[in-house]
């Protein structure tokens, strides 16, 4: 994965911002996970820092089932882990090492891997999805996962989608099956 981030890095629209990598959170729990639950976000942003890199993986790592963005996250792993491995639909968990070995089991991925904003505007993020494209699919096969949860990002990518598999639930929500 290395590999893809230094290519991404190296493209005009990136250089000279902060990029900030994504992927698998932990490599060994996502391999020991039945379910590989890919979570697709717009972009993440460091009000500090404007150039380098850093990772949301390990990021997530250290905060752990935190925020409202990595909590609700956690709490849609666990739950649609649950769901899987036992077909049941669980009681909902506000907290727990349950929701942190399911965050920590998943991916997470955003559209956009530099010049992150705290608030998204639709054509910026649009601009980067064009420009990256290629790379983000690229980025998503090799994390091969079973299921993508779209963080508001559907509308920003499926019209390039070529999988037969895709399945939209509700307008918000998108569920992806096989790539």
């Amino acid at each position: 994965m290395s590999n893809i981030f230094k290519e991404w890095k190296a493209k005009d629209i990136h250089k000279e911002k902060l990029f900030i990598t994504d992927g698998i959170v932990d490599k060994e729990l996502w391999k020991e996970s039945n379910l590989k639950v890919m979570f697709l976000l717009k972009e993440a942003y460091d009000s500090k820092n404007k150039k380098g890199s850093w990772c949301l993986s390990n990021l997530i790592k250290r905060k752990g089932v935190s925020g409202r963005t990595l909590k609700p996250i956690a709490q849609w792993a666990y739950g649609l882990e649950r769901l899987f491995n036992t077909g049941n639909i669980e009681t909902f968990k506000e907290n727990g090492k349950e929701l942190k070995q399911a965050l920590l089991s998943s991916s997470v991925v955003n559209l956009k891997k530099s010049n992150g904003k705290k608030k998204s505007e639709k054509n910026d993020l649009l601009k980067y999805v064009e420009e990256d494209w290629e790379l983000i699919e690229d980025q998503i096969k090799n994390i091969n996962p079973n299921i993508i949860i779209c963080g508001k990002t559907w509308e920003l990518f499926h019209r390039k989608i070529k999988s037969k598999n895709v399945y939209q639930i509700e307008s918000t929500l998108q569920v992806e099956l096989s790539m």
